[in-house]
């Protein structure tokens, strides 16, 4: 996450005050006359003990030509810094809290900034997840998160879901996307089929292109340690979706399974302001609808059949091959297909599949993932 530079002082207005009126060769006792104040109120407010008000700013504006909205800004700023310290000061560590948290895979991947501080780190936490305290952090994300956790083989770490959940919203609210149209989005899905073919580098980046047109954000966003999940999706806002993917099994028979099936979650229509993250082992209704569609647009069960009876029931990897090229999708997700409908060993036809490594996505997070 880009987090703007907050200086951790500020000065009063008053000292902006006293350097105008020295420049101006002016004293305290000459502004207070001109202004009609006491001269204890101008003191007090170059030591910082008065605050200026919008009246004040008005009548300084007319003395000394400075626009009363900078003394404002000043001011504000300055107030706003003094109360950042008292609640600073104020704020009471939940480290049972921080010490779930992903705390330094966040700040190694730059989502909040670096700090050893406790209390730092507990406001850049409460910030990055958009919560106040950390119980509303376990309304907002660990109670629905702990949801998710569906695979039997993998158990996720909910908070370290929660964080990367919530990096890929902060990456897709960045996207500009026109409204969320259906029928533009299934074509888009058609032409998309083709484009498994083309380099790992331009993956992304043309599914970017083509999701935002029709209303839907998209992210590559690696997994943290703990995650344990493929891809997500949610609705984001009345007129935007959003699909993330980790890129995990780094092949483009996951890869392009993985996008169809958070694509199919989209079209479902029930997304809502819900998350619905993929695991291994996972299934249910909208699980199975997602993996069934995925699959069926990839690859038509009766193309298989028709391929398999070609070569008088066999399925050599020249058959695999012929079956790419005749769908126009890359080998790699026929052999994919092939492994799952156990039509090939595990360790046949591997060859076809192309690896690739996380930065070639183009991620979001700018670490590699291992």
């Amino acid at each position: 996450m880009t987090t703007a530079f907050k200086p951790d002082y500020a000065s009063p207005p008053g000292d902006t005050l006293a350097e105008t009126i020295e420049f101006l060769g002016m004293t305290q006792t000459e502004l207070a006359r001109r202004m009609s104040r006491p001269l204890k109120t101008i003191n007090e407010i170059i030591q910082g003990k008065a605050a200026i008000t919008a009246d004040t700013a008005l009548e300084l504006e007319r003395v000394l030509g400075t626009p009363a909205h900078v003394w404002m800004n000043l001011e504000t700023y300055y107030r706003e810094h003094l109360a950042r310290l008292r609640a600073t000061e104020k704020m009471e560590v939940d480290e049972d809290w921080l010490g779930c948290l992903p705390v330094k895979d966040m700040q190694s991947r730059g989502w909040v900034p670096q700090t050893k501080d406790p209390r730092k780190i507990m406001e850049d936490m409460l910030v990055f997840f958009g919560c106040a305290t950390a119980g509303g952090w376990i309304e907002a994300w660990k109670v629905p998160v702990a949801a998710y956790r569906k695979s039997p083989k993998l158990q996720s770490k909910p908070e370290a879901l929660a964080a990367w959940l919530r990096k890929a919203e902060l990456e897709g609210r960045k996207q500009f996307c026109n409204p969320y149209n259906e029928g533009a989005f299934t074509k888009a899905l058609e032409r998309l089929r083709k484009v498994t073919t083309r380099p790992v580098g331009e993956w992304s980046s043309t599914i970017r292109e083509e999701c935002n047109a029709c209303g839907v954000a998209y992210v590559i966003l690696p997994e943290l340690p703990g995650t344990h999940a493929s891809g997500a999706a949610r609705q984001i806002n009345e007129d935007c979706f959003l699909i993330v993917q980790t890129g995990r099994y780094k092949d483009d028979g996951h890869f392009w399974f993985t996008f169809f099936h958070e694509a199919r979650h989209v079209l479902q229509g029930k997304l809502k302001r819900e998350w619905l993250v993929e695991y291994e082992g996972k299934e249910d209704a909208l699980e199975a609808d997602a993996n069934l569609f995925a699959r069926e647009f990839l690859i038509p069960t009766e193309q298989i059949h028709a391929m398999r009876d070609k070569h008088a029931g066999k399925m050599p990897k020249a058959a695999g091959k012929e079956l790419a090229s005749k769908l126009g999708i890359a080998e790699g997700i026929v052999a994919g297909r092939f492994h799952f409908d156990r039509i090939w060993h595990p360790s046949f036809g591997n060859d076809l599949k192309r690896r690739y490594k996380i930065d070639e996505l183009g991620a979001a997070d700018a670490i590699t993932a291992p």
